[in-house]
């Protein structure tokens, strides 16, 4: 775009990787009827990008390695001696972190993820690789996996099961019509149809969790809450450099495409 030159039509990814396109006046406010269709969180107050899918942040075990009586009902139990370097983290979960900490109370919720960081905890690149090692038996236990990609696991009959912890936190995908796009009309049709009944069916039949309330899926049946892309975007450097600290041994967060 600083060069000049307007490429794409739509722009698809991580809410607060939209956001920073927003500020960059890379995107076009659009409308769709579809809206009507969409939860509040799935919009930003400016309304240039909207949410067509969530990423909800669970727990998953491996059902071969984490009995049921095991299975964590609360973060807390997490810190159970018994999963003492045998629970996996993604590295690049820095949003969700600021959340918890934010909804446990900062005092209590940095002193967990101290505790956290203290049981030596597998940390991994990709929630879709760690929802596989969950799978394999590599790591029993993860929590931050993607519910989503537990699931694709879940219908080919691995031994793996995910769990929605209380509170549990989504990030939001959304789509986003491209300023100055080369086809214009073709990018609101496209995501227009992203938005609909068909679009969304699509992502529910490929395992992503859509975000419109037409579509039923048993990956959104709990309470959750969504992590703003705006302050996501604000808070960055505070939460990466504390994430960064207690599970990246201080090195550059390097953040997951999708």
């Amino acid at each position: 775009a600083r060069a000049g030159r307007f490429s794409c039509d739509i722009l698809e990814t991580n809410g607060p990787e939209m956001e920073a396109m927003h500020r960059e006046q890379l995107l076009e406010e659009f409308f769709s009827p579809h809206f009507k269709d969409l939860p509040p969180a799935a919009f930003p107050k400016h309304r240039h990008y909207v949410a067509d899918r969530f990423n909800f942040f669970t727990v998953a075990y491996n059902t071969n390695l984490v009995k049921a009586d095991e299975v964590p009902k609360t973060y807390e139990d997490l810190l159970h001696p018994r999963f003492a370097g045998r629970v996996g983290i993604e590295a690049g979960d820095a949003d969700w972190f600021g959340a918890m900490v934010k909804a446990m109370g900062e005092e209590k919720g940095l002193a967990f993820f101290r505790k956290l960081a203290a049981a030596k905890p597998e940390i991994r690149s990709g929630h879709t690789l760690m929802a596989e090692l969950v799978a394999s038996g590599e790591i029993p236990l993860a929590a931050t996996i993607y519910n989503h990609n537990a699931e694709r696991l879940v219908v080919k009959g691995a031994p793996i099961r995910w769990k929605a912890l209380k509170p549990t936190f989504g990030r939001p995908n959304a789509i986003g019509v491209a300023r100055r796009a080369p086809h214009p009309y073709a990018a609101l049709l496209f995501s227009d149809f992203m938005l609909s009944l068909e679009g969304q069916t699509i992502l529910k039949e490929r395992n992503r969790v859509p975000s419109s309330r037409a579509v039923d899926t048993h990956l959104n049946k709990f309470p959750f809450e969504m992590i703003d892309p705006v302050i996501t975007l604000d808070e960055a450097g505070r939460w990466e450099k504390l994430w960064s600290d207690l599970f990246l041994k201080g090195q550059r967060m390097q953040k997951e495409a999708d």
